[in-house]
């Protein structure tokens, strides 16, 4: 029959002191009799011994069935396990059958009926007694003898009234006879030392441990990461043992719930002993372990140190090696271990270092050897600056002097100034970076050093900006300019530089290292941030405020693109106005140009006011010690357009031929017509003497 089942009954009272027997009460009435039942259990005798904590029995039941009829019959034992259930004898057609977590009997004929049930359960101890308590069915009378081995037992005062207590013979021990009549719960404890103590024997514990290291290569340094997964599959433990190679050095122990870590020196290796607060049963428990090795740069090769599991029953896991700069790595020589590709490493590893693994293997057991061919490769120099864009504005008065402002984005990785020097006779006035004033030094030759932020990004713009001043002869006559702007430690990218002249002076001839018309934005590959993007990463790295940058982002707008400047000839108060530049036939942008460096009627502005204001911001400027004032370039005049592209160490420079007279241009067309019509006339004269 099926073993394990726990039947289980209708609960009752337990039985008073005096024994499972009922006691009469005096003056108790009679009651009146219940009808009979079809079936009774006229006995039931219980078997058995204890042998450890477990109390093995066997009960023997007779039933009868008094009437002809299917009948069921419970067969409950609670707080014990059924081990066998067999039927002896039967009247008639009968059946065990299982209901409700019991057995019942189902029985047709009246008779007798004998069922013997096989049953297990713990006995139940404590420091001053033991025993055994189940239920049983109820039944006519009931028996129970059980053998103790113990030489002595006490029993309780109400158990002697119905226990008898007699040794158990030649095989030791004391035999206990309980009549439980009619009783349904069985209760016996004894107060006794154990015959033989009962020893509980540790298991063993059996570990499985899985490692994943990685081996970082640096310059000087080897970098050992292992994350070391037990799984703990029987008994439990509270501590770990790694055997270390005497090359590495423990530099961290990271784990949950741990008490202590030590190393012990053992010959040529180590021992680190990890020891948790609590013991570990039935987990899988990570201890992760940093170390470092000092590595031979004039070494070609590089032996892997490797950790071992020391009480585990199997270790396996993978190793991953990465590295930095400008070191590679390759596989010299290994034994025990096989490559795999590095998408194959387990997903662990990509916490434990961002740098990425480049070579991947495999083991599956100890011992294992890993040799790498490392060669560092030699530094190649790179560019430390880039200006990306500059942008030159020079606003000449009629007298001669020049204001200039130099606009510059700059692209800095890790050079904290940028070199600049100014032209000859020059007067910084003003100094912004990245919307903010600056404070420039004095470096060497002269020239001066802008310090850039450096909690700036390498890959984000800085916009620096210079405003110069210069003294220039006055334009009368017909003469020759020469202009040359600041020259930089950084290639240039893209140069524009526009020159604004005053009213009535034009270019006959223009020369320099610099092109006519306005280089467009689109000739950059990568464009330029958006004034929003830029501002954020301004922002960011806390280099401004967003309200004192608002006008430099204006500014920056107009170095972003090609443009134009032209004025508003019903605006009074000369105010600048922006539009987009016309593009040619060939779809470049250019600002429109006439021959001869004449600009475009549209672009011809009233003349610039008086110098006097120009001097008194000079000698505002004469001290040291101040932060720089922003300067908004007086804008006004005639437009003239240069462009370059890549620029590297030498300056910008323009020389041109310019006229300058004092008479209104209708005369000089006058004078002109009066010297070619002459000529004309004799032309035509010879023409027809000829014919």
């Amino acid at each position: 029959m099926a073993a394990g089942l726990s039947l289980l009954a209708s609960r009752t009272a337990a039985a008073e002191d005096t024994g499972p027997f009922p006691r009469a009460t005096a003056g108790a009435s009679i009651a009146r009799p219940s009808p009979v039942s079809a079936w009774m259990i006229e006995s039931a005798d219980y078997h058995g011994e204890i042998a450890g904590q477990i109390v093995r029995l066997e009960a023997r039941y007779t039933i009868r069935l008094i009437q002809d009829g299917w009948v069921q019959i419970p067969l409950g034992i609670e707080g014990a396990t059924i081990t066998d259930v067999q039927l002896e004898k039967k009247s008639g057609e009968a059946h065990l059958v299982p209901q409700g977590g019991a057995y019942t009997l189902a029985a047709s004929r009246k008779g007798v009926y004998k069922i013997r049930v096989s049953f297990s359960t713990r006995l139940t101890q404590d420091s001053q007694s033991e025993g055994v308590a189940f239920r049983i069915p109820q039944a006519t009378f009931s028996t129970m003898t059980l053998t103790v081995p113990r030489k002595e037992v006490t029993l309780r005062p109400a158990d002697q009234l119905y226990v008898d207590v007699r040794p158990a013979g030649p095989e030791g021990g004391v035999r206990l006879t309980a009549r439980l009549g009619a009783g349904e719960h069985v209760d016996l404890r004894w107060a006794t030392e154990p015959a033989a103590p009962v020893k509980l024997i540790p298991l063993i514990p059996v570990v499985y441990g899985e490692v994943k290291t990685l081996v970082t290569l640096e310059d000087q340094l080897a970098l050992l990461t292992s994350l070391i997964d037990y799984r703990i599959a029987q008994g439990e433990t509270k501590a770990f043992q790694i055997q270390v190679p005497s090359s590495l050095t423990i530099s961290r122990i990271r784990g949950a719930n741990i008490e202590d870590w030590h190393l012990t020196e053992t010959g040529q290796d180590k021992l680190l002993t990890v020891t948790l607060a609590t013991p570990l049963k039935d987990v899988t428990y990570r201890l992760i372990v940093e170390a470092e090795a000092t590595r031979d740069t004039k070494a070609s090769s590089f032996s892997v140190p490797a950790l071992q599991l020391l009480g585990v029953k199997q270790e396996r896991g993978y190793l991953a090696v990465g590295r930095t700069g400008n070191i590679e790595v390759s596989p010299e020589s290994s034994t025990g271990v096989t490559r795999i590709d590095v998408r194959e490493l387990p997903e662990a590893f990509a916490s434990v270092s961002a740098t990425p693994a480049v070579l991947g293997f495999r083991y599956q057991q100890h011992p294992y050897t890993m040799v790498l061919s490392v060669i560092r490769h030699q530094d190649h120099p790179v560019l430390s600056a880039i200006v990306e864009h500059a942008h030159l504005a020079t606003v000449f008065s009629r007298q001669g002097e020049a204001i200039s402002r130099a606009a510059y984005i700059v692209k800095a990785n890790k050079q904290q100034f940028l070199q600049v020097t100014l032209p000859e006779q020059a007067t910084l006035w003003s100094c912004i970076v990245a919307g903010e004033s600056v404070k420039p030094v004095e470096g060497t030759g002269g020239a001066l050093l802008v310090p850039l932020p450096g909690s700036y990004d390498s890959s984000q713009p800085v916009p620096v900006e210079l405003v110069y001043f210069e003294h220039r002869p006055t334009f009368t006559g017909v003469g020759t300019l020469r202009l040359e702007g600041p020259s930089l430690d950084a290639p240039v990218t893209i140069a524009n530089w526009t020159l604004y002249m005053p009213g009535g002076v034009r270019f006959l001839r223009v020369g320099g290292n610099l092109e006519r018309g306005t280089a467009p934005a689109e000739f950059l590959a990568d464009p330029f941030q958006s004034p929003p993007e830029l501002a954020a990463a301004v922002d960011t790295a806390g280099a401004m405020r967003k309200e004192r940058y608002a006008a430099h982002l204006e500014r920056l707008q107009r170095i972003e693109r090609a443009f134009q400047v032209s004025r508003d000839s019903s605006n009074e108060d000369g105010q600048l106005i922006l539009r987009q530049s016309v593009h040619n036939k060939t779809g470049k942008g250019a600002a429109p140009q006439t021959e001869l460096g004449q600009a475009d009627p549209s672009l011809v502005s009233r003349p610039v006011p008086d110098a006097k204001g120009l001097e008194e911001f000079e000698r505002s400027l004469q001290e040291t010690g101040v932060m720089p004032l922003k300067i908004q370039l007086p804008k006004s005049g005639t437009a003239y357009h240069f462009n370059r592209l890549i620029t590297t160490q030498d300056a910008l420079a323009l020389e041109g031929t310019f006229v300058h007279l004092r008479i209104p241009s209708w005369l000089l067309l006058a004078a002109v017509g009066l010297v070619i019509a002459p000529l004309g006339v004799a032309g035509v004269g010879r023409f027809f003497v000829r014919l």
